[in-house]
């Protein structure tokens, strides 16, 4: 029997360490028959004619979201508490999901939203972000549910119902895992998976209880590559007949990013069929779909810290917002943006080659970035990558801005661990640098490059927003520009007073960083650049000495 490379790599991940045949690429992995034990699960759970005949599922949700690549902020990882109620087609197609989320981070702020799925149509109603309306396409009122969303919400939604699941495994001819209580659900090659060369979904059996364990499948993080994203089950009940868990936790490459507890369980509810249809919807897009499936927790981790990252990331032109483009006081920098981006990256022309400042939120972004630069500023040879810090948020496309070639540096605080990330399995995805070896500088005191009116000049600044030593800020002596981001963004000073007082504190503390390190390092700053855009900018530095003050 042929199994492919994707179910190997997380048998691989989850330690199952079993094997006996071959599959397309020489990988060898057990297939089991795990058709007894399935019908021992279904018995223990509530017997098959229950199972059969359990058609949508509702219940309440409360929670905890943490996220884990943003040290050393949040403080004990939390990012926020929410709660939300679920209306739910157990064949997986349609859902209803009202959300109050309260967040801590990135910024303080309660937003409400309403998240429909029809199939291949889906809408948001509310806002996913107070705070991120005033970055360009986020948190609007409306929020697109962009097809990246929705089929992520799908594939989490099927990995959080173990009677969903357990529907799905009955439709399937044989039913097989990798080692006995490991079982392929078949979700990938199932009308919302999208082909058996994607990662599937298993469901693994506690053999005591004969009850699900968790669900598990391999996903692709922008940043870590590879990672096992697992939904653990328990504290199970009995509602109607069947055994439902009455806890959630999900767990991303070991670490956990959301807690549920699950109140008010109700199987095959009544309800109005109007609440599970959608009939304006923005455009499906397979493809995108098809990215939302394998970087599913990407999508819940950034809406949980205000900022969700779903969009299209074609865009590299606006009718909104920030156009790509020869920055307005220097012609040998360049700024690629678009509709509906969140981050920017910066190339600068130096010395016949390029350097580039911040690397895009995934590999694919990346891509078309550098397209960008070719088409529109240089063909220049790329000798330099500089990420500002370790965020994922502003390293997820490094693979990607690396793919031309080049050193990557970073604070040396990051050095390590970037290496470690360089070095990591990226199956899921393609890997622009697979089998490359890259140089990774570690920078702890100032380096220049170029000379002239291209002379560019990294510095180390301190800040409680990321570790010591981790923070890489660029200036640019001949425009007296300087280029960072987070600690101040062009535009915070617009939005200052809708702040919450926590905010307004750090935000002060963060722009006397910057103030403080100009002065004691004597750099003589008119004008600074982010890689973050709002929609009203102010690019003029007293503003920044100004918030210091306030």
């Amino acid at each position: 029997m042929k199994v492919k490379f994707k179910t190997l790599s997380i048998v691989t991940i989850a330690a199952i360490t079993s094997f006996s045949c071959n599959d397309d690429d020489d990988n060898t992995v057990n297939i089991v028959d795990n058709s007894e034990l399935f019908q021992e699960v279904q018995t223990t759970i509530g017997g098959s004619t229950l199972l059969n005949s359990a058609s949508f599922l509702s219940y309440e949700s409360v929670g905890i979201a943490y996220e884990f690549q943003e040290n050393p902020e949040p403080i004990g990882g939390k990012v926020a508490d929410f709660d939300y109620s679920l209306l739910y087609n157990l064949d997986g197609s349609q859902s209803r999901q009202a959300w109050d989320v309260n967040a801590d981070y990135a910024y303080a702020t309660d937003f409400s939203f309403t998240e429909t799925i029809d199939g291949t149509k889906a809408n948001s109603v509310g806002k996913t972000g107070t705070f991120s309306v005033y970055f360009e396409s986020f948190g609007v009122t409306g929020d697109p549910m962009y097809s990246t969303k929705l089929a992520s919400r799908q594939k989490t939604l099927m990995m959080s119902s173990p009677i969903a699941i357990m529907k799905l495994i009955d439709k399937n001819t044989n039913v097989t895992g990798s080692t006995y209580g490991t079982i392929d659900i078949q979700y990938n090659t199932s009308s919302l998976g999208f082909g058996e060369n994607t990662p599937d979904i298993q469901l693994v059996i506690d053999t005591n209880t004969k009850l699900p364990s968790k669900a598990q499948t391999l996903e692709n993080d922008p940043l870590l590559g590879d990672v096992l994203y697992e939904v653990i089950y328990s504290n199970w009940t009995t509602i109607d007949g069947l055994q439902v868990p009455q806890t959630l936790e999900h767990i991303l490459d070991g670490n956990t990013i959301r807690t549920e507890s699950l109140t008010n369980i109700s199987i095959n509810p009544t309800f109005d069929s109007s609440e599970l249809t959608v009939t304006d919807s923005y455009p499906y897009d397979a493809t995108q779909a098809e990215y939302g499936y394998l970087s599913s927790q990407l999508h819940f981790r950034t809406i949980m810290q205000t900022f969700p990252l779903d969009f299209p990331v074609e865009f590299v032109d606006s009718q909104n917002g920030i156009n790509s483009e020869v920055l307005p006081n220097d012609p040998n920098a360049y700024v690629v943006a678009g509709d509906a981006q969140s981050h920017y990256t910066y190339a600068f022309k130096v010395d016949g080659n390029l350097v580039l400042y911040d690397s895009p939120i995934n590999d694919r972004r990346s891509a078309i970035v550098l397209e960008k630069i070719r088409k529109d500023f240089s063909t220049d040879p790329i000798e330099y990558v500089v990420n500002s810090h370790n965020h994922f948020d502003h390293i997820g496309g490094t693979r990607g801005n690396l793919a031309e070639g080049g050193d990557l540096i970073v604070g040396a605080g990051s050095q390590a661990f970037m290496q470690e990330i360089l070095n990591r399995p990226s199956t899921v995805v393609s890997n622009p640098i697979e089998g490359k070896s890259i140089n990774v500088i570690g920078l702890s005191t100032p380096m220049t490059i170029g000379s002239g009116d291209e002379e560019l000049q990294l510095h180390i600044i301190t800040t409680e927003h990321a570790e010591e030593e981790d923070y890489v800020i660029i200036y640019k002596p001949s425009t007296k520009t300087l280029f960072f981001n987070d600690l101040v963004n062009p535009g915070f000073v617009f939005m200052f007073d809708i702040f919450s007082p926590e905010d307004k504190t750090r935000t002060v503390e963060m722009a006397k960083e910057v103030v403080d390190f100009v002065d004691s390092n004597n750099l003589d700053v008119t004008t600074y650049y982010c890689t973050h855009g709002f929609i009203t900018q102010d690019h003029d530095f007293q503003t920044v000495r100004d918030l210091a003050t306030r």
